[in-house]
């Protein structure tokens, strides 16, 4: 017998990393509104992920889900730039203020510029709370270092409030809450699920912010197969109802592609080889034929690799957002 509480992966990292590259500026105004405030939104801010993976190579990383590196200038001088190191964290480490502790000294010795860290915890232990980490030698406290945290359990009392937020963070925090909630009841599962998309669609949201908010539902509320072929029917009826085909219309363009392909049986199966050419066949059917490289990068990438691919699709703009 099938057992249905066996719940696939998330892609809670992937959803993060998306809904921070999109909403950075709405995610400081939720978590951290007294930082935000101070920052000069009319400067374009300055994404440093590259130089920060190149640190996070050097040290004993452990088990989380998102890490940025974000270069912006604050209200108080024309020259004042500082450099935010945000966190977010899935789950206990033993080690995790240490971590973070390397990780800013590392980014002052390359930078020479303040540098501030903000975690997010994710994590379901209520009481795992690190803000700082202190060093003594010889009883002498010779360093202190502090950063900021903020706990998703802490809004576990507040889901009406974070559903009608105008912030799209308190969407996001209300999905990963559901989340933690479901890990072993499919079920349930899908019933918040389905909830938090009516919800966005009775706030009478624009499309790209239904596909953005979408994406990270999708991403961290994953369904067994048979609960994921009834939350796509409820989908359409919901989109029917508001007379709209945002999320549909790119399923659609899936489903009649990969069909004449002969694509679906292979889709139905899970088998990887299926996944990629329907992948080419979106991505064609967005942004025209692919070149070699794009077409051998799919030919090589593994199946969480396509899924997280596939996500992207709804919101790129480019073959390189999706990449």
């Amino acid at each position: 017998m099938k057992n249905l509480g066996a719940l696939p992966p998330s892609y809670a990292d992937e959803a993060w990393k998306n809904a921070l590259d999109v909403y950075f500026k709405e995610f400081m105004q939720f978590f951290y509104q007294e930082i935000a405030a101070q920052i000069a939104w009319e400067v374009k801010y300055e994404m440093l992920d590259k130089e920060l993976q190149g640190l996070s190579a050097k040290s004993k990383v452990g088990k989380k889900l998102v890490d940025k590196l974000i270069k912006v200038r604050l209200k108080s001088g024309a020259t004042c730039f500082v450099l935010l190191h945000i966190e977010v964290q899935g789950q206990y480490e033993i080690n995790f203020a240490q971590r973070l502790f390397e990780y800013f000294y590392r980014l002052y010795d390359r930078y020479r510029q303040p540098v501030l860290t903000m975690v997010v915890l994710t994590d379901n232990r209520p009481n795992w709370r690190p803000k700082s980490y202190p060093m003594q030698v010889c009883g002498h406290k010779v360093n202190h270092f502090r950063f900021l945290t903020s706990k998703l359990l802490d809004y576990r009392d507040q889901r009406t409030a974070l559903l009608e937020h105008t912030n799209p963070f308190g969407t996001i925090v209300a999905a990963h809450l559901a989340a933690l909630e479901t890990r072993t009841d499919p079920n349930a599962r899908y019933q918040h699920k389905f909830a938090l998309m009516r919800q966005l669609y009775r706030n009478g949201l624009a499309r790209e912010a239904i596909l953005n908010l979408f994406s990270f539902i999708d991403g961290v509320l994953t369904l067994p197969k048979e609960f994921e072929i009834r939350y796509n029917s409820s989908i359409k009826q919901l989109e029917g109802e508001y007379n709209v085909r945002y999320i549909t219309s790119v399923e659609r363009i899936g489903r009649e592609q990969g069909l004449k392909e002969g694509i679906q049986q292979g889709i139905e199966e899970g088998i990887q080889q299926g996944q990629s050419t329907l992948l080419k066949t979106l991505l064609e059917s967005k942004f025209g034929t692919l070149t070699k490289p794009y077409q051998q990068r799919l030919n090589k990438a593994n199946m969480n690799t396509l899924c997280q691919w596939g996500k992207r699709i709804l919101t790129a703009q480019t073959l390189d957002e999706v990449f």
